[in-house]
């Protein structure tokens, strides 16, 4: 037999045994309930074989079984050490638990959606891009988005600085960074958030990459006398056009004299983050502001004799590339570029047994 073809067939060998011995602990944990649910038996055994898992599912299926069976056992802090790890480390991947009897299945499955009704599960940490082309910056807001299955109660802090707080609510939460802090202060800034929900605290590291480049623009050129210039609005939704404007001028020939901008900090990427006055996220929220849009698009379309039309869709991402235009102390025009890299990590929760 040539080479190849024995190294083929010991390939599938090894694919067939790894395969074989991934359903063979479903087999015996099967095995096991069906025996009399032995819950200190079934745990050593699941304990004794997890870290030979090598796939999501199948740690996912062994951990919520853990879980279950420490529950069984009262042994609440084990108990919440596996349903962590079921739904931070394994994403709530199960496989529906088919493998067990039906009564066993169930039961397994009924603990750990009372789990689900409760536990404050962080789905996404990411920056908003915007909608469609539009970036979404509101008043010098770098806007972060948490989206969790539940309320749940939480701080977020720099170092021991707590910079905000408050309660999540289900679904779609913003938490309000400074834009102009960060852009002019570049580097890697590290964050915690503390998410609470009864007696258990979920802690996540939060880390931005900050990269600011600036250059100069070549200067330019003023339209001549008479010559026609053209604007055009365009308006995106989900980064499909909606509506379209253009506008067409023949301006005249005049000069401001303006003198050249003496504002001591030369050069900033958001000129209107006024900093006396109350957190603009704290009054109109991203949420708030797409539903306005939204109100008055249904006006719009409703004209057109559109009847069914799709809400805003923000864009998230883990990079975000942002672009601003300004003038520096000597009036010249400046390019600024920004980079914001988004990493998080799970740190180790704090259970709290009254």
């Amino acid at each position: 037999m040539a080479i190849g073809k024995k190294l083929a067939v010991l390939a599938a060998v090894l694919i067939l045994g790894a395969g074989s011995l991934q359903a063979q602990w479903r087999a015996d944990i099967a095995g096991l309930f069906a025996k009399g649910r032995d819950y200190k038996a079934i745990a050593g055994a699941l304990f004794a074989n997890y870290g030979t898992l090598e796939t999501m599912l199948d740690r996912s299926d062994a951990a919520g079984i853990l879980s279950f069976c420490y529950n069984k056992l009262g042994d609440t802090n084990e108990e919440t050490r596996w349903v962590v790890e079921y739904f931070e480390v394994d994403r709530q991947q199960d496989s529906g638990f088919a493998f067990l009897d039906l009564v066993s299945q169930v039961d397994v499955i009924g603990f750990l959606n009372t789990w689900k009704s409760r536990y404050p599960f962080v789905s996404a940490i990411s920056l908003v891009k915007g909608i469609g082309d539009q970036t979404i910056m509101p008043a010098g807001i770098l806007p972060l988005v948490i989206e969790i299955s539940r309320e749940a109660l939480y701080k977020f802090m720099s170092g021991t600085a707590v910079l905000e707080g408050g309660q999540f609510q289900p679904g779609f939460n913003v938490i309000a960074l400074d834009a102009n802090e960060l852009f002019l202060n570049t580097g890697t800034r590290v964050y915690t958030l503390d998410i609470k929900s009864g007696g258990l605290t979920l802690k996540k590291e939060i880390t931005l990459d900050i990269q600011v480049t600036a250059s100069m623009r070549p200067p330019q050129p003023a339209p001549k006398p008479g010559q026609l210039r053209e604007y055009t609005l365009s308006m995106y939704i989900g980064g499909e056009l909606v509506l379209t404007s253009k506008k067409t001028e023949n301006p005249a020939a005049w000069a401001m004299n303006l003198k050249p901008s003496n504002i001591p900090a030369g050069f900033k990427p958001d000129w209107v983050l006024h900093r006396n006055e109350p957190n603009p996220m704290n009054s109109v929220s991203i949420i708030q502001a797409l539903a306005m849009v939204y109100s008055l698009l249904k006006d719009l379309f409703k004209k057109k004799g559109k009847t069914n039309v799709e809400p805003p869709k923000i864009e998230t991402v883990q990079t975000l590339d942002l672009t601003f235009h300004q003038k520096n102390v000597a009036g010249e025009d400046r390019e600024t570029k920004v980079s914001v890299k988004l990493l998080t990590k799970n740190l180790p929760y704090v259970l709290t047994v009254p």
